[in-house]
């Protein structure tokens, strides 16, 4: 997927973003202009058609770039048959023209994150008083407005303060959204806000593990529910299914006693940060045999599971 970062500029302060603590306040305007961007993806233009890849928007938040609509059009034109994914907090498609202006664009893929079921946890992590009540109207936009070429993913950042409120923020969803393609539950990354809040939002797997019993359950009435940054290690071998593999290679590692892991070839491995902050004593090799259903792709190599 090709990442093309937009803008660094956020209408949110989220308490563990995991862009870097100086991002937002480096006044690089030029870098970020629409003229920039679109110079960014023509020198990779020619990669990107030919592999079919996503091109990844982000920012910041990228929907509140001055000359965001403008620029996606442009971007559309460019890679017409590139399915064009959007990193958002969803606050801007409370606004339901720019919500019909930007869903007038055909092959795109809108990723928000749910920080929990109601206004005072979500707007806690977010650090924006009123965050909540535009991200949910602005989902309910999107799910109004779009057409069959467009997906929208909900996703749910596990982090200290939300960690015991995932069951309640999914039934909302449920009840909420119905109609929505995915959800994602996504372990933190340890870096950027994360890392320097670490007290208020580190969490280890083994806090969470707990929780997982009832991960069956949490995907009744989704149409998918996926895991991501898990090791398999630290989950229940039961939904190793819904484990995926997103995060880049450069960022995880493996352990040494991961070498005598049986199902090493189908493991994400650890982010690098969280071994730096939290260490690796969780992670034990799977020496336990298990009946695997794969498939050949990688994102997702394990379908099913037998004892």
């Amino acid at each position: 997927m090709a990442d093309i970062c937009i803008w660094n500029r956020c209408n949110n302060n989220c308490i563990m973003c995991t862009n870097p603590v100086t991002f937002r306040d480096k006044n690089d305007s030029l870098l970020y202009s629409k003229e920039a961007v679109i110079s960014r993806l023509e020198s990779h233009k020619a990669k990107y058609l030919a592999a079919r890849e996503n091109i990844n928007l982000t920012g910041g938040e990228p929907t509140i770039h001055p000359n965001f609509l403008a620029l996606v059009k442009e971007v559309r034109n460019m890679f017409p048959d590139n399915k064009i994914v959007m990193a958002t907090n969803g606050r801007m498609f409370s606004y339901p023209l720019f919500a019909k202006q930007c869903l007038a664009m055909n092959n795109l893929s809108i990723e928000i994150a749910i920080h929990g079921p109601n206004s005072k946890l979500h707007d806690a992590i977010t650090r924006v008083k009123g965050s909540f009540e535009q991200t949910v109207e602005g989902v309910h936009n999107i799910l109004k407005y779009r057409n069959s070429s467009q997906e929208l993913e909900l996703r749910v950042i596990i982090i200290k303060p939300n960690q015991k409120y995932v069951s309640d923020t999914l039934n909302f969803i449920k009840k909420e959204f119905p109609s929505v393609d995915r959800v994602i539950l996504v372990f933190m990354e340890m870096e950027g806000f994360a890392e320097k809040n670490f007290k208020a939002v580190g969490l280890r797997y083994s806090d969470f593990r707990p929780q997982l019993s009832q991960f069956k359950k949490w995907a009744e009435g989704l149409p998918e529910l996926r895991l991501y940054h898990f090791p398999l290690c630290v989950l229940p071998p039961e939904i190793w299914p819904y484990a995926w593999r997103t995060l880049r290679g450069s960022e995880v590692t493996f352990l040494k006693s991961c070498r005598s892991c049986l199902y090493k070839k189908y493991c994400l491995g650890i982010h690098k940060d969280y071994l730096k902050l939290v260490g690796g004593k969780e992670f034990k090799p799977i020496k336990e045999k298990f009946e695997i259903k794969k498939r050949d792709f990688f994102h997702n190599p394990i379908i099913g599971i037998k004892k």
